[in-house]
């Protein structure tokens, strides 16, 4: 009878457990090459990020979006829809912005190494977007070797690293290792790989657990619960990931 009870007791944690993570609130993640973002929250409040192909996003703009801006390389940016942007926004620049339980924190950076930190008009800027529980950070085209201790006060933990490897402009390449080593102080359970290199994406599934999926997918907390892991998505995906990964499945 004691074992039946315990059985029964047993199957009834499972099949809770289950439905918690049935009903588990998801961060929507859509992924356009180079490093255009789209975060969408469970209530359907959106951050967009180096948005330099607007006819891509899921959805037009509206004014409830916030829009992010690292730098102002031509693949980080679109003039005329940063111009007719409906929304809150930080354009190259550091500081805070927040909506529909939604929070941004600009983080100024060095697109290379020496690049002075300015609050305005600098070089690169890493945003946090607080979204669901989960801390979302894009490094847009970082080329520090390190990041400073105030940096990684800032920034905190980090669940989602939106990041880049192999970029000539940003001095990064598998032979200085920078993008890896920058990912090696902030420790994050997932990586979105930005610019990537075939040499770049098979030292990533080496070092990591190693997946690919299309432009879009669905994270939860459930899903970062293990070791790191490292998504190829989009272009990375069909480039390298299929090549050297298996491919993400949503829960």
């Amino acid at each position: 009878m004691k074992k039946l009870i315990l059985s029964l007791f047993f199957l009834f944690v499972l099949v809770v457990n289950s439905l918690v993570v049935a009903d588990e609130p998801k961060v929507t993640i859509h992924y356009q090459n180079y490093a255009q973002f789209e975060l969408i929250s469970p209530e359907g409040s959106r951050v967009l990020i180096d948005i330099y192909k607007p006819d891509n996003l899921s959805t037009p703009a509206t004014a409830e979006d916030l829009l992010l801006t690292t730098h102002g390389h031509w693949d980080h940016r679109s003039a005329t829809f940063l111009k007719n942007f409906p929304g809150k926004q930080l354009y190259i620049r550091s500081g805070n912005l927040s909506a529909n339980g939604v929070k941004v924190t600009g983080i100024a950076a060095g697109h290379n190494d020496g690049d002075p930190f300015l609050p305005e008009g600098g070089a690169n800027y890493i945003f946090l977007i607080e979204m669901a529980g989960l801390r979302i950070v894009h490094f847009g085209d970082i080329g520090q070797s390190e990041l400073t201790p105030d940096q990684l006060n800032a920034i905190g933990r980090v669940d989602i690293a939106l990041t880049q490897f192999d970029n000539s402009y940003s001095n990064m390449n598998i032979t200085n290792l920078k993008g890896f080593n920058l990912m090696d102080q902030v420790n994050p359970k997932l990586i979105i790989p930005t610019h990537l290199s075939s040499i770049t994406a098979e030292y990533g599934v080496k070092k990591w657990q190693g997946f690919y999926g299309e432009n879009t997918l669905r994270i939860g907390k459930s899903d970062l619960e293990g070791s790191t892991i490292l998504i190829m998505l989009g272009a990375n995906g069909d480039s390298f990931g299929k090549k050297m990964s298996r491919k993400w499945t949503d829960n």
